[in-house]
């Protein structure tokens, strides 16, 4: 098997683009990283503009390049992407509107008619997607719905806009598709009952690949703007959920990933297409061998920087705080005990996800006294979004198996203290990887497997170096189990209140 090469990856992601270049062993070359912004013109609207984001894709691959380190041959290209977007485009290939991201929840009424349906729980059990907002399905109709300039001749992700431009083909991973809500998992092909449901057929939508496909035949004018010569092999890859995990060497059994970015996320790789069969987690397609199932919560870092931003004695107005002010809630919040003496948060402040998929449920301090402070509020907070994960892994424990350990990524690494109640709340071993470039690191392993430079995924635990490794401490997580109960009533008797309230508004004469 011949040595492992040098891998431009390149990670769409939702904040910014990033090319990273790596060796063989998984050590970063060059970096290069362009930010763009989101827009919210209408509440519960979330999209971006591809005609920012082609460019900064372009940028950033040239910039790697470019920094590479003198004599330093670059033997193929592979791409990382966010999952979920979607947009319209026209028969010349224009996007007809930007498009919509996976925090875009202007179709939570159609994905919530889905849901309830028998149709929708036959769709779940095909496509491993719930039925919620977050999925191309509920948006695809929703667009088809909408004024658009001309009328839609496919709806395709950000990464497939991209593939395009850069190959002249629409395709699209296994991985990307399998998180639209319309993929058969385990034929893998596009649903025919999914597409009924989205009033499309099979030509409105991308060809789907494996996620080993590599193309080599570049667009002339992408080569003038990247610097890359004619011929360079280019992995399709996967979306950037999985490949994290791929990225953090959590490839086999009794190994999790969690990442911690705007949203949260817990995934596990498993062998065998599992459906879950109480509908709380999704499934998703890797390759020919892997699948990857879990569970996404908005109660992720959206939520710390609203408390930040809101609740820790900062105006709302001014730029992010910088590291001073995490750090200074990081040691506020380690003063205080497990349960905040008896202040518990519910972070679902943009509905809940995994693993009941309610768009409607709410969340606020519970238990609020004068003698609680900011310390408290910290603490109930991190424990919040911990608990929101805690339930995901839970549910992948009574789907799947019980995990034993727990590679982390992501914005709350920052907080010691966060990091240990996440291992006492979950009763796990928590592993953070020196490196934070999981998506990116996981395109790279999978090109070195398209080009036979590797003979598997496994190949991935032998890159990872962790910086720290937290132990759980039996102590507090007997402690936390009760408060988990304790969380479980709040929330069941929050929604009590809303179903009453809406009976009787409905009552009202």
């Amino acid at each position: 098997m011949p040595e492992r090469g040098v891998v431009l990856a390149v990670d769409i992601g939702t904040s910014a683009t990033k090319a990273l270049l790596f060796d063989g062993r998984g050590r970063v070359l060059s970096l290069a990283r362009r930010p763009y912004p989101m827009a919210t013109p209408r509440p519960d609207w979330a999209e971006q503009d591809p005609a920012v984001v082609y460019p900064a894709v372009l940028e950033t691959i040239r910039e790697a390049y470019a920094s590479r380190p003198g004599g330093c041959a670059v033997d193929a290209v592979a791409f990382s992407s966010q999952w979920y977007s979607t947009m319209p485009v026209a028969a010349d290939d224009r996007a007809l509107s930007p498009y919509l991201t996976w925090s875009d929840r202007r179709s939570a009424a159609i994905a919530d008619g889905l849901r309830r349906s028998e149709g929708g729980r036959r769709i779940y059990r095909a496509t491993g997607c719930p039925l919620d907002a977050i999925y191309p399905l509920s948006k695809i109709i929703w667009l088809r719905q909408a004024e658009l300039p001309s009328t839609p001749t496919r709806f395709v992700s950000i990464k497939e806009y991209v593939f395009r431009r850069l190959f002249g083909e629409y395709v699209v991973d296994w991985s990307m598709a399998s998180a639209t809500g319309l993929f058969d998992i385990r034929q893998r092909d596009w649903s025919p009952e999914a597409l009924e449901a989205a009033g499309i057929d099979r030509s409105r939508l991308s060809a789907p690949v494996s996620p080993y496909q590599t193309f080599s035949r570049w667009a002339p004018e992408a080569l003038a703007d990247t610097g890359l010569p004619q011929g360079l092999p280019c992995v399709i890859g996967a979306g950037d959920g999985v490949l994290s995990s791929v990225g953090v060497g959590a490839v086999g059994r009794g190994i999790a990933a969690v990442n911690v970015g705007t949203s949260a996320a817990c995934r596990y790789l498993i062998s065998t297409p599992t459906i879950d069969p109480k509908e709380r987690l999704w499934t998703y397609a890797l390759d020919e061998r892997w699948w990857v199932i879990g569970g996404i919560v908005s109660s992720g870092g959206i939520v710390y920087d609203w408390f930040v931003r809101q609740c820790a004695g900062r105006d709302p107005e001014l730029d992010p705080p910088g590291p001073e002010v995490h750090a200074l809630l990081n040691d506020l919040a380690a003063r205080v005990p497990p349960g905040a003496e008896g202040l518990t948060f519910l972070p679902y402040l943009s509905g809940e996800q995994c693993p009941v998929w309610d768009p409607e449920t709410t969340g606020g301090f519970f238990g609020l006294t004068l003698r609680h402070g900011r310390g408290h509020l910290a603490r109930a907070v991190y424990e919040g979004i911990a608990l929101s994960l805690a339930r995901v892994a839970e549910a992948l424990a009574d789907a799947v198996e019980p995990i034993e350990e727990v590679r982390v990524t992501g914005g709350l690494l920052g907080s010691s203290t966060w990091l240990q109640i996440a291992a006492d709340m979950w009763g796990t071993r928590i592993l953070v990887p020196e490196s934070p470039e999981g998506s990116s690191l996981g395109a790279a392993v999978l090109a070195w497997v398209a080009l036979g430079m590797a003979p598997d995924l496994a190949v991935a635990r032998d890159l990872v170096r962790p910086a720290r490794v937290v132990e759980p401490d039996e102590g507090r997580q007997a402690f936390y189990r009760s408060h988990a109960d304790r969380a479980a009533r709040l929330l069941a008797g929050l929604k009590a209140a809303r179903t009453s309230d809406i009976h009787n508004a409905g009552a009202r004469p």
